[in-house]
């Protein structure tokens, strides 16, 4: 007669059938799989041992009105492309959520304003070489006006440079013009006057101390310095005329303000200011009979450390330069600002122009070799009051862009201690690079990325591409130079990444120094390799007897299904042992299939097979 034991006895000289620990000892030797740490026979007559993963992605249905990249098949290579780039710079992820196609993360030389097309700016120019840091441009008639030193400079083409006699011995602080009439102050406070009509100046304001120049709305708004720093002047005196010591229009009760500038809006003036780390803008109007200026309020304040360095106004709109950047101002019905998000500069900026749609600004030392402008296109918007921007032209040089001014319908721009640049004439910069941000294709899992592909004009130049993986270093693919051609596809890296983020550069031709290539299109194809969890079918033996290698056990069935349904129920990570290996689970269903019947305890005892399911934690 068989020895009878019980589950719960000791197994001699083998450990516990089941310590609480949630894996048993009794597997592999006695036993082919354990659940929780209780030990079970397989059923493996049934055909229900079984185990797969799980499917890699799921079905999807495009159900867009126009099919785009989600119409195509996900179980291949997901796509991420981009096919315009006029949305600019400043996004650092390109896919999330509420990533906008047409962005892009930063560039330099890079032309990406026209739609559908990513090319190389033009080069730069110096037209005018000079130590001067004092390099403050305008414009009267068909004469380019510019500071430098005690000296004021005018020019129609650069090829002539004229100077204007009679300045001051004094360092030239401002600059501005009213369309004939050119206005300048000096470090020393006095203004004085020229016109594009005659080629000397003449004294205009002696008695103030004079900073910044500024002709808005028809009128020359002037601010302090020195002792005089607080006080802003609205001068309605005659060019030429004797006015000394004019009234100030507004004196800030502050004793430390410091004014930085004026700009025009659709209503009102604005006058820019700080102290410490209070910034403020305030606006007046121009009263009913139009002889003179309302006292100036609040319009706006920045937060606090956030120092303002330089307003402008351009088509109804007001951009404000700060130390960390520049931010974008619509108005409202009282003339108060709409402040936009702060848009970060390095270095921040103290300059701005408007030309057609656009609106450049100041990019002091954009990186170590370069200094130059960027540009905003106020006819796109990213978000309310923030404009696409990006990195415009660039002069290999280093110091602060002191100002941009319009010449023949293009920005001019001057270093401090370099000069004044313009674009060149027909020359493309030699190369340019954009960065497009980081995809993660839509999971946070690993996956390849095995094919780029590119699409672009016929090409002249050459074009790179790299890839930077999980943040770390760009590796460079082969170059793209086999000229006129309009496509490639390039194979990827066999790595496994989790996000990555790509670098296009552009170079132009080694031939012609005015052609370069145009990209169409980029598209990087990724292969999604998630965790994939498995799914374990394993059918297991319920009968109240079971002979394990020549002897017989005893299983209480009802407690073992119990045992089994509790990890439904209540579902918890457990393990699951399967010969020699060991898998973290949770169990997702049991399935009872009746066999037969026992009467061992007079009443009725199922037997049959329990078929649990469970699926591996990854």
């Amino acid at each position: 007669m068989a020895v009878l034991t019980r589950f719960d006895s000791p197994f001699k000289p083998a450990a516990a059938f089941y310590t609480g620990t949630g894996a048993t000892n009794l597997v592999p030797d006695l036993f082919p799989v354990a659940i929780n740490g209780r030990a079970y026979f397989v059923d493996t007559a049934s055909n229900q041992f079984t185990r797969q993963y799980d499917a890699r992605v799921r079905d999807s249905v495009d159900q867009s009105a126009e099919p785009g990249e989600s119409a195509i098949n996900p179980q291949g290579l997901w796509r991420r492309s981009q096919s315009s780039w006029h949305y600019g710079a400043g996004q650092e992820y390109a896919d999330t959520a509420d990533a906008e196609p047409y962005r892009f993360k930063s560039s330099k030389g890079i032309d990406p304003w026209t739609k559908g097309e990513l090319s190389l700016l033009s080069d730069t120019t110096n037209v005018y070489s000079t130590s001067g840091t004092n390099l403050y441009a305008t414009t009267a008639d068909s004469r380019l006006y510019g500071s430098d030193g005690q000296n004021v400079k005018y020019t129609t083409d650069f090829s002539t440079v004229s100077t204007v006699t009679g300045t001051a011995a004094s360092n030239i602080y401002s600059i501005t013009s009213d369309g004939y009439n050119v206005f300048f102050s000096y470090a020393n406070g006095d203004i004085d006057q020229t016109n594009a009509g005659t080629t000397s100046a003449s004294a205009y304001i002696t008695g103030i101390e004079a900073g910044y120049l500024t002709y808005v709305k028809g009128r020359l708004m002037v601010a302090g310095q020195g002792t005089d720093k607080r006080k802003i002047w609205n001068i309605t005196t005659t060019a030429g005329s004797s006015a000394n010591n004019p009234s100030p229009l507004y004196t800030h009760p502050n004793s430390n303000w410091a004014w930085v500038g004026f700009a025009g809006g659709s209503t009102h003036i604005y006058a820019a200011g700080y102290s410490g780390n209070i910034s403020l803008v305030y606006k007046t109007t121009i009263k009913a009979d139009g002889t003179a200026l309302d006292i100036p309020t609040a319009a706006a304040e920045l937060p606090q450390g956030e120092i303002i360095t330089a307003i402008y106004g351009y088509l109804n709109y007001i951009v404000l330069g700060t130390t960390t950047g520049f931010r974008f101002c619509s108005t409202d019905g009282d003339g108060n600002l709409l402040i936009g998000p702060l848009v970060e500069i390095s270095g921040g900026i103290t300059t701005f122009a408007g030309i057609g749609k656009y609106i450049y600004f100041g990019w002091t030392n954009f990186d170590g070799t370069s200094t130059g402008i960027g540009r905003m296109d106020i006819s796109v918007f990213v978000s309310a009051n923030q404009p696409a921007y990006a990195s415009d032209l660039m002069a290999t040089a280093q110091g602060t862009v002191a100002c941009i001014h319009e010449f023949n319908n293009k920005p001019l721009f001057t270093v401090a201690g370099t000069g004044v640049f313009i674009p060149h004439a027909t020359n493309k910069v030699a190369s340019g690079y954009i960065e497009t941000g980081i995809y993660r294709w839509g999971i946070g899992d690993a996956k390849f990325v095995p094919k780029i592909d590119l699409r672009f004009q016929p090409l002249k130049g050459t074009i790179t591409v790299a890839v930077a993986s999980d943040s770390g270093a760009y590796y460079t693919f082969p170059i793209i130079d086999t000229q006129d051609t309009k496509d490639k596809t390039i194979d990827g890296l066999e790595a496994k990444v989790f996000e990555a983020e790509f670098k296009l550069t552009l170079a132009r031709s080694s031939t012609n120094n005015a052609l370069a290539p145009t990209v169409t299109r980029f598209m990087a194809r990724a292969y999604a390799a998630p965790l994939r969890s498995q799914i374990f079918s394993v059918p297991l033996i319920m009968h109240h007897r079971l002979n394990v290698r020549g002897k017989e056990y005893y299983q209480d069935v009802d407690f073992e299904m119990q045992n089994l349904r509790d990890l439904v129920e209540n579902p918890r990570v457990v393990n699951y042992q399967e010969n020699q290996t060991t898998f973290a689970v949770i169990v997702e269903d049991v399935q009872w299939q009746v066999l037969d019947d026992s009467t061992a305890h007079n009443r009725w005892d199922w037997e049959g097979t329990a078929i649990v399911i469970m699926r591996s934690v990854r």
